[in-house]
């Protein structure tokens, strides 16, 4: 079942239930089977716990006592010896297909319970790939990991440990009822009066402690969500001393998950001895009042001694409800949790009839394009650009000027608020997603690797990955040197997020994972930025070998890397001032004209900035002013 298929089942299941309810329920279709043989295990096992103390009864008061026996057991033995042996044989074979049932019963269930979170894991995990940027950028990845894992863990524990235990249980007692009331009405009666009270204790105790493990779930989420991003930034926390500051704020945390924790042990601790107190209370009336009829001769002992095998009998479900009170309220609680990740829909669109898409010429066009954040100011407005196909495409401007979301809006990672992205004449949201997105190959500022060999890292998003592939785009790419030149070349096994290679090395392999990728398309976000000269260089050579034939999108703070565009289109806040050729703009005085004019300007040495003292910073600040690239207060 896909996370679609569960989402209709929501919208479906009406409104009278709990959203997590009809969520999870939609999972069980595809295991009904497992689920009615459970059932039925669970009903058989109910049965034999029903006629388990008869043969007792039939030991105490038709073998000690000389009563007769039912008309139902006439074929057991006359002589008082060989009916207790085949009483004391019938017990044990009960107890045989007894704990048969429960196997069968449990197996059954942990199964299908197993299949169930299987389903949900992988659901949440595709839902969450689907979701936006923004989402993501709005949450925290440890909030997100706890939820896909530690949640979904606890959802198993509910439907593996709590809802097995719960169906028996409740079969049993009902079956016990039944039984007391037939065997005698009075005590019967008696023994009912403990319904209300256990009624009141579960709704009473119950609650509380759901609300408090929901509360403990959304603090784990919280010190999660801390964790993740101090040890993915390891070394900026340590560069800056900031290890106790850090260790401080997972501590607050993890201190409101203890809290809500212990406020859950404590509601628990106090339910089971309540529970056991009212059992206990309720079999020694039973046991008084019996022994009283026995006295009177309107009872035999062994009708005494079943009523207190049911009574212990009701005792073991209700007791373990009570164990199960706090498993229960954290299944819940995770259950909720997941199922609002579920029913969050911020992917971007699939059109409802889309158009199919084998290979665009790669003409791009912005038509009015306006982008916003909600609650923010306009990041874009009024974006024309024309990119014909095989041409090269320059944007440059300030951090924060709009130069990043223009990139994303064209494999549809965000979608405009305002105009259209065209390809080849067609708005790119009435054209299949994945086919769009095969159209472009991205090498980003900062290139994520995957951990696993070099190979398999340049052959990535490949149906049909291979090393002998991986090699020839790396040629194709002009950057064979650099990889082979690494310790194990292609083989060599890359550490979590690329921590085993350098900047340089990582941006050869994001190349010639571009390359391999063979779209019409290439994207290239601040490819050289960081990188020493003689990276810098060999990637130069290779961007120029690459982006041959196609069209390319290139940002850069580095104008050197983009004078050879085809056009340069200069952003300030959020609209296109200039555009041209690099000769084009270089002599007009402006925006671009002066940036270009800084960045051929040579860096002061350390020992200069170093001998002018304090007053060195007046030039730092003055091309800031006039137009550096990055400032330190500009958005990303």
């Amino acid at each position: 079942m896909t996370g679609r298929d569960a989402r209709r089942g929501v919208r479906e299941g009406g409104a009278d239930r709990p959203a997590s309810v009809r969520r999870f329920a939609s999972y069980l279709r595809p295991v009904k089977g497992l689920v009615a043989a459970g059932l039925v295990a669970s009903l058989l096992q109910a049965v034999l716990q029903w006629i388990a103390p008869w043969p007792l009864k039939m030991i105490f008061d038709s073998v000690l006592a000389h009563h007769p026996v039912p008309a139902l057991f006439n074929w057991l033995p006359a002589d008082p010896q060989g009916r207790l042996l085949a009483l004391s044989i019938l017990t044990v074979q009960i107890a045989v297909a007894l704990g048969g049932a429960g196997y069968l019963a449990n197996w059954l269930v942990a199964q299908a319970g197993q299949r169930v979170v299987a389903a949900i894991r992988a659901d949440l995990f595709e839902h969450l790939q689907r979701q936006s940027l923004a989402f993501h950028q709005r949450r925290q990845t440890g909030d997100l990991m706890s939820r896909l894992d530690g949640d979904t863990q606890d959802i198993q524990n509910l439907t593996v440990d709590v809802l097995p235990t719960v169906l028996n249980n409740a079969v049993t007692v009902v079956g016990f009822v039944v039984i007391m009331l037939a065997v005698n009405v009075f005590l019967g009666a008696v023994s009912l009066v403990m319904v209300p009270v256990m009624f009141w204790l579960v709704r009473h105790y119950l609650g509380r402690i759901k609300h408090a493990q929901r509360q403990a779930l959304r603090a784990q989420g919280e010190s999660a969500g801390v964790a993740q991003e101090v040890l993915s930034s390891l070394l900026v926390v340590q560069a800056f001393g900031s290890e106790h500051r850090e260790s401080e704020r997972f501590g607050q945390a993890n201190t409101r998950q203890l809290d809500a924790s212990l406020r859950a042990v404590v509601l628990q601790s106090a339910f089971t001895p309540l529970v056991a107190l009212t059992m206990a209370a309720t079999t020694a009336a039973v046991v008084f009042l019996g022994a009283e009829s026995v006295l009177a001769g309107h009872l035999t002992p062994g009708d005494v001694l079943v009523f207190s095998a049911y009574l212990r009998g009701m005792y073991t479900p209700v007791r373990q409800l009570a164990k199960l009170g706090g498993v229960a309220g954290r299944g819940q609680a995770a259950a909720e949790r997941v199922a609002e990740m579920l029913d969050a829909d911020e992917a971007v669109p699939q059109p409802v009839h889309p158009r199919r898409l084998r290979r665009a010429t790669g003409r791009l066009t912005l038509d009015g394009v306006g982008f916003s954040y909600p609650g923010r100011p306009d990041v874009l407005r009024g974006i024309d650009l024309e990119m014909p196909a095989g041409t090269k495409q320059a944007l440059v401007g300030r951090s924060g000027s709009g130069k990043t979301t223009i990139l994303r809006m064209l494999p549809r990672l965000v979608d405009p608020t305002e105009g259209a992205v065209l390809l080849d004449g067609v708005d790119t949201r009435r054209i299949d997603l994945a086919d769009l997105r095969r159209q472009f190959a991205l090498v980003p500022q900062e290139p994520y690797v995957f951990r696993g060999a070099v190979w398999q890292n340049i052959a990535y998003g490949q149906p049909a990955p291979s090393r002998a592939g991986a090699i020839q785009a790396a040629r194709a790419a002009g950057v064979h040197d650099v990889i082979a030149g690494l310790s194990g070349g292609y083989d060599a096994m890359v550490a979590e997020r690329g921590a085993s290679l350098s900047g340089g090395q990582r941006q050869c392999i994001a190349l010639a994972r571009a390359v391999m990728r063979d779209a019409p398309i290439l994207v290239l976000d601040e490819p050289t930025t960081g990188l020493d000269v003689e990276i810098e260089s060999i990637l130069m050579a290779a961007l120029e070998r690459v982006t041959a034939g196609r069209t390319t999108i290139m940002v850069s703070h580095q104008l050197s890397a983009v004078r050879d565009a085809h056009q340069i289109a200069v952003l300030e806040g959020g609209r296109i001032t200039e555009r041209g050729t690099h000769h084009q703009l270089a002599g007009t005085g402006r925006t671009y004209a002066r940036l270009d004019a800084l960045s051929a300007r040579p860096s002061p040495s350390p020992t200069a900035a170093t001998s002018t003292g304090p007053a060195s910073s007046s030039p730092a600040a003055g091309p800031a002013a006039a137009g550096s690239l990055t400032p330190a207060a500009a958005p990303a």
